[in-house]
């Protein structure tokens, strides 16, 4: 690396530091903002004039408190939203109907929409299958009673398929869910699926602060607070972006869950914008999508 301009600390903590971490994770993970874009030597890359591994660490660990940060929050969401969905689904169709067809949106003779729904009863009883031996509730209600009701049953559910759970119900029983967010249906279908790629990311060790999704959220009026500008009639920013997902979790957390979350994150970037010699926080601002007034999402 050397070789490519990247200058590297001899003292004595960089050293047991590299000892601890995988350098080639760390590296490969993070060099992109400190290479030189048109510039190549024989053997690879070249880093920025006076480029050092100090500042590539400091951005490895700025994304892996980040990944903690968001990480704690969408597990409260995931909680929270698993619970509401048991009660709503329950209370209009019972503990143990989550496998009965009727109780989901699908079309008459649309073997597409009847097979995502199969696809996901089969798949939640696949779950259960495998979870059976590993949790003491899910065993007892299989052998006293021959089901787990729903209220049990989410706590071994992934997000991704309390997501897919949710955009297949019906329409009425959705908006019955979105509503308690002020949402609706189509919203809180866009931010699930957009929060479960991220929390996938998070859980892997993934690099996260530059995030995309392929799944995207809807305009709203957080949007519009930010002053985003539009490119060929899209948002620019804060769609499917890491943006996307703070936005997202602004709609669904409480305001004191949400503004703590917030504060731990400026934090965060504050530590990073210290040790930032060779490139700025806004190149860093740039890959996360964030605005510069980005902390004006805390007004309501």
């Amino acid at each position: 690396m050397k070789s490519r301009g990247l200058c590297f600390s001899t003292d004595e903590s960089t050293k047991r530091y590299l000892e601890k971490e995988n350098y080639y994770n760390i590296i490969n993970g993070y060099k992109d903002l400190f290479l030189e874009t048109r510039k190549t030597s024989i053997t690879g890359e070249i880093y920025k004039d006076k480029a050092e591994f100090s500042e590539i660490k400091a951005l490895y660990e700025f994304d892996f408190e980040l990944k903690s940060i968001i990480l704690k929050r969408i597990l409260r969401v995931e909680n929270t939203i698993k619970a509401i969905l048991a009660y709503k689904f329950s209370e209009k169709y019972g503990h143990d109907n989550y496998m009965k067809m009727d109780n989901f949106h699908y079309k008459q003779g649309d073997a597409k929409s009847i097979k995502y729904v199969m696809d996901l009863i089969t798949g939640v009883q696949g779950i259960i299958a495998k979870q059976v031996d590993k949790h003491e509730s899910i065993k007892h209600y299989m052998i006293e009673y021959g089901y787990v009701p729903l209220w049990v049953l989410v706590n071994i559910l992934p997000l991704g398929t309390i997501s897919k759970f949710y955009s297949l119900m019906k329409q009425t029983d959705k908006q019955s869910i979105s509503k308690e967010f002020k949402l609706t249906d189509a919203e809180l279908v866009n931010i699930l699926k957009n929060l479960t790629y991220c929390r996938n990311k998070c859980a892997h060790g993934e690099r996260l602060y530059n995030f995309k999704s392929s799944a995207e959220i809807r305009a709203n009026n957080i949007h519009k607070r930010l002053s985003i500008e539009k490119e060929n009639g899209k948002l620019s920013q804060g769609t499917n972006d890491l943006l996307s997902v703070v936005i997202s979790l602004k709609l669904l957390l409480s305001n004191k869950d949400f503004t703590k979350m917030i504060i731990e994150i400026n934090n965060e970037i504050f530590n990073l914008r210290k040790e930032l010699k060779v490139i700025s926080i806004n190149d860093v601002y740039k890959e996360m999508g964030f605005v510069e007034n980005w902390l004006d999402i805390s007004k309501d």
